[in-house]
């Protein structure tokens, strides 16, 4: 993701309780070239995106993969006010927006794609069956992705002294790690507080 705002909070319109938030809110451009833009740079449900600006609105959790009822709840009207506050579409197209959000998961606008994204320790059947256009990642997966970026560009990421701490600490983890995948994956689990794999 190029831009990404973690816990987005989705303020009330009048003084009191949010009304909900989004663990990650992001943006992704399509034409995205880091390193030159090597093929399979990215999650390959990234790279098979159309070529426009792509959005999500990700639930993390440590659990099975979950999407919170606030963004399922048309009644609610939380996905309005988020797709207002964060200005990805103009007033008019906000209730298609919101709409085919509600019922799937996903909207294509003219200009920008949005999406819900689901992280947790194991896939969830019943995302599955009610929204199979909402992607699904397990920490397993991600966790080996990075470990294949990092070893993969090892030599062009040796100079991050102005990643933050969480970042430096992974990379801590990578060298420590010696080549292995396995206890890269158990090293991260134990740092994050995350439950053994699932899957």
């Amino acid at each position: 993701m190029a831009f990404t705002i973690p816990n987005f909070v989705l303020h009330p319109a009048r003084r009191g309780s949010a009304r909900t938030d989004a663990d990650i809110a992001g943006v992704r451009y399509p034409f995205r070239a880091e390193f030159g833009g090597p093929p399979q740079l990215d999650d390959e449900w990234f790279e098979a995106q159309p070529v426009k600006p792509l959005a999500l609105l990700a639930e993390v959790k440590t659990g099975d993969c979950a999407i919170n009822g606030p963004w399922s709840s048309p009644a609610a009207g939380n996905v309005e006010q988020v797709l207002s506050d964060l200005g990805w579409y103009p007033r008019d197209e906000i209730p298609a927006a919101a709409r085919a959000l509600y019922e799937s998961g996903r909207y294509e606008g003219t200009s920008l794609l949005c999406s819900l994204f689901c992280v947790g320790n194991s896939p969830s059947a019943a995302i599955l069956e009610q929204y199979p256009l909402v992607p699904q990642r397990t920490w397993s997966g991600i966790i080996n992705w990075i470990f294949d970026r990092f070893d993969r560009y090892r030599q062009l990421k040796t100079d991050h002294d102005q990643w933050d701490a969480p970042g430096r600490m992974v990379w801590s983890d990578f060298e420590r790690s010696h080549g292995s995948q396995r206890a890269f994956e158990e090293t991260l689990r134990g740092r994050f507080m995350l439950p053994p794999s699932a899957v």
